[in-house]
């Protein structure tokens, strides 16, 4: 029977190895079998002890490699627990948003095999109205270098939506191309339970800020909490509250007799349910109270959930509701989206401003600004991009302006300006000051895009008597001047526009 052609090949290799090794067994050899004859016995085993020796430093040699190749062995393992069945999900993306690699726990979190994955776009799992946190997150990313973090909700393959964290930070690949490293958390059950906790303290809020008598919550040496009832009480809101020591609304005179029952308290000795001391304000008014005290468990540490009462005149209770009565009436005047003042208290404010500019001969200047193109803009980038732009614009406004002067959103993405104490010239550099800062604002979703907007802004100074009315609408023409006349600049009670 022929060898077959491979059989032949592998036998002449066997051959050609076979002779290089004889080659390099001559060349590295201490002696050859010939070398043996006239030798001693003495010599003859001394020979053979460098053989025995060689040939244990060779079974060490190979000891050590086959160590060698189960710590290379168990690398391999731990690497495959720490990326692949890590607790949470890798994934390699593109600049473009190209998933490029991902491990098991991420396939496994989206449903789709890591195969598949691999150049699909992760927005591709994103909720569709979480998609622009994940633009904005990557925009941060991308303009800061640093890592960012953000939370939003994704949808895996069969539709089912879970809470995610993700860590992302910028670097590049072997191929210098710019990728984003990806750490993606299910966070689903954490937001769960933070929903539970959430409606279990806003119970216990609604039923605290309901009471008419104060609540307050100790901890340690501090206060945690504090309802509205005791804000009134001590005048210090809660933010104010928590962190200040217990003894430091209570008067000198009791403070000894405050402590010493609280150390009596956690000593477990008996007091009375109720206790009576004096308080100081954060005004300076002495109140007196009465406390009740019950221990419970808060974070799991010892706390106390207290009652306190004010039995001080009836009269400082009255002002305690004319405080809460002013936050109220601060709330219901105030712009949601841009944190301005709204238009209901424009007009109460102008007349106040005219009345005073009547009563003392003090200018009074108004601006009333209107974004230009911006129902184009909402066509274009979406609401939501536009009720973006309106919230920048009233930051840019309030960083633009005076202590005395005041701001309002007066409709849509029209806003004013009331400029007390202050000449037409002095408003247009205020007007032209807006402007400036608008200028460094770029409302771009897009990485590498710039996509900026301008206003058109009318301004006048109130003339003596004028009425409110013709006053606002005055400065109106001069801002509708502006916008047919080219958008963008500013029209005063001269008529020019620059």
């Amino acid at each position: 029977m022929k060898k077959t052609q491979k059989s032949a090949q592998s036998e002449t290799m066997a051959v050609d190895l076979r002779k290089r090794a004889e080659e390099i067994a001559r060349e590295t050899a201490d002696f050859s079998p010939e070398d043996i004859d006239g030798q001693s016995p003495a010599e003859i085993r001394q020979t053979l002890h460098k053989l025995r020796v060689h040939q244990i430093e060779l079974d060490m040699q190979n000891d050590e490699l086959r160590a060698a190749q189960a710590e290379l062995d168990a690398a391999r393992a731990r690497y495959f627990d720490l990326y692949d069945l890590a607790p949470v999900g890798y994934v390699t993306v593109s600049e473009k948003g190209m998933i490029l690699e991902a491990n098991l726990t991420a396939s496994t979190l989206l449903g789709v095999s890591r195969l598949k994955l691999v150049s699909q776009f992760l927005t591709h799992f994103i909720l569709k109205e979480d998609q622009e946190i994940y633009y904005l997150h990557r925009k941060k990313l991308f303009d800061s270098g640093k890592s960012q973090m953000c939370e939003l909700r994704m949808v895996n393959k069969n539709g089912e939506q879970f809470w995610a964290n993700l860590t992302t930070t910028v670097a590049r690949d072997e191929g210098r191309a710019m990728v984003c490293r990806i750490i993606i958390s299910d966070i689903t059950e954490q937001r769960q339970a933070e929903k539970k906790l959430r409606n279990s303290e806003e119970k216990f809020r609604m039923l605290a800020e309901s009471s008419s008598f104060a609540i307050m919550m100790h901890q340690g040496d501090h206060w945690i909490y504090a309802n509205r009832a005791a804000e009134e009480i001590s005048g210090y809101m809660e933010a104010e509250l928590c962190g200040m020591h217990f003894w430091d609304i209570v008067h000198p005179d009791y403070r000894d007799m405050v402590k010493q029952s609280g150390y009596n308290r956690q000593q477990g000795k008996e007091l009375p349910r109720a206790y009576e001391f004096k308080i100081i304000t954060k005004s300076g008014v002495e109140k007196w109270v009465s406390l009740t005290g019950n221990p419970i468990q808060y974070d799991d540490k010892p706390t106390a959930l207290i009652s306190v009462t004010d039995t001080s005149e009836h009269k400082i209770t009255e002002d305690a509701l004319k405080e809460s009565e002013q936050r109220y009436r601060e709330l219901s005047i105030i712009d949601d989206l841009t944190q301005l003042y709204n238009s209901r208290h424009f007009y109460t404010q102008i007349e106040r401003e005219i009345e005073r500019s009547n009563r003392y001969g003090q200018p009074l200047t108004l601006l009333l600004l209107d974004i230009d193109k911006f129902k184009d803009f909402n066509d274009t980038y979406g609401h939501v991009q536009g009720d973006y732009v309106l919230s920048r614009l009233g930051d840019v406004i309030k960083r633009s302006l005076r202590e005395t002067d005041s701001a309002y959103r007066y409709g849509g993405e029209e806003f004013t300006i009331i400029l007390p104490m202050t000449m037409c010239e002095e408003g247009i550099v205020t007007a032209k000051r807006i402007q400036k800062e608008l200028k460094k604002e770029n409302f771009s979703m897009v990485l590498g895009q710039e996509v900026y907007v301008t206003v058109s802004i009318g301004l006048a100074q109130y003339k003596p008597a004028e009425d409110v009315k013709a006053f606002v609408h005055r400065v109106d023409q001069f801002m509708y001047k502006v916008k047919k006349n080219g958008r963008g600049k500013i029209c005063s009670d001269d008529g020019d526009m620059q």
